[in-house]
Parts: structure tokens; sequence; C-alpha cells
């Protein structure tokens, strides 16, 4: 009776992962996030490009002061992407890197990186192994991913990127956290992390 239901069980999760390999790989190509791009939005478009694929309508210029100049689409929309040109003037032909910023966006890496997964999922995502990050007290930069310290992270997604957001916290010490917090960097290992909510707020796509 023993040996059958661990048989029973080995095949619900046997199921159980391929239903999940299965769903991964047949994932909408216009919602994944891979080193070509973020769904139909290719790191290799021009604006010209993205003209003849969207139209107008679709595309809005802002600038960055620190990150230069880019161009949204679908803005204010779950969908909105961000592209980052590396040209300071138009005609913009070469895109500096890809960025998705929306709690409710629906791209996901082949292994289901979305905006919003917890600090500790990247790190099961990442083969056990820490991430090394602006700390959120920083000046610039707060919260962007550093390293993926030979993590697996990085070898199934070689062009991503990231900015972690700390969303909520337990009763800390005082001292405990001034010394947290004078950290320019830190490894998501820190003991203090694990009374904090951190969760991934953007993501980011350049060309390798």
């Amino acid at each position: 009776m023993k040996h059958s239901y661990l048989l029973l069980l080995f095949v619900a999760l046997v199921s159980c992962n391929s239903n999940t390999e299965k769903k991964v790989e047949t994932l909408d190509p216009k919602l994944l996030i891979s080193c070509e791009g973020i769904g139909e939005v290719k790191l290799t478009d021009s604006y010209a490009d993205l003209q003849k694929k969207f139209g107008d309508s679709i595309l809005s210029a802002h600038e960055n002061n620190i990150r230069g100049k880019y161009t949204t689409l679908w803005e204010n929309d779950p969908k909105q992407i961000n592209v980052y040109w590396a040209e300071q003037q138009e005609p913009f032909k070469t895109v500096k890197y890809l960025e998705i910023t929306d709690s409710m966006s629906p791209y996901m890496t082949i292994d289901t990186i979305v905006i919003g997964t917890p600090l500790k999922d990247l790190v099961k995502k990442n083969g056990g192994m820490a991430l090394t990050f602006k700390n959120f007290s920083a000046n610039t930069e707060p919260g962007l991913i550093k390293d993926y310290n030979n993590g697996e992270i990085p070898t199934k997604n070689p062009c991503f990127g990231g900015t972690l957001e700390w969303t909520g916290q337990k009763a800390i010490d005082v001292n405990e956290l001034r010394e947290f917090q004078e950290q320019q960097e830190v490894k998501s290992f820190d003991r203090i992390l694990q009374r904090y909510d951190v969760v991934l707020s953007s993501i980011t796509i350049t060309k390798k």
C-alpha cells in the first residue's frame, strides 16, 4: 500500500512538472522576455521600426535626466515597455536597453520571472546563490541588482537585469537598521532582509 502511494505521488509530481514545462514552452511570444527583447519589441529595433510595427499613436517620447531619452510604448497600460536609446538626439537607431516596471506587467522570462517576484524566489531561481544589489538607502539606483554570484539567472537569461523594491518590514532594532543602511551594497542573505518584504520592481533587457 505504501509503495502504491509513493508511485502515485511520483506520477503526480512528474505530471505537474510536465505541465509546468509545457506551459512555459507554449508561452505567447508576445509576452516572452528574452535576449531578443520583450514581447514584440526587439533590441534590434530602431525608432522607425517601432513606428512601422505599432504606429505613432502607441509611441510617447520622454527624457530622464540620468538615463537619457526613451520612448514608451502603450503608456499607462500594464503592457507598457520603455525603450532607452543609445543616441542623444534623433534619429534613434540603437536600443540601449528595454525596461518594464508595471506591477501588472504580463511579460515573463522562460523561467517565469515577472515583475513582483519576491526576492526569496529570485534566490531559488538563481540556484540558491545570493543576489548582490545596491542598498535601498543608496542615493542613486537604490535596489539595482549588481551581481548574481555565479548563480543560474544569468545562465538562463544572460541579458537580464532588474531593480528590487522594499515594500515593507517587520520590527527591526534601530541600531541594526542603521548599520544595515550604511552599506552601499548588500547580499540577499543578509539576516536583516528576512524581516524585509522585497520584490522585483523592474526588469531590463540589455544587449550582450
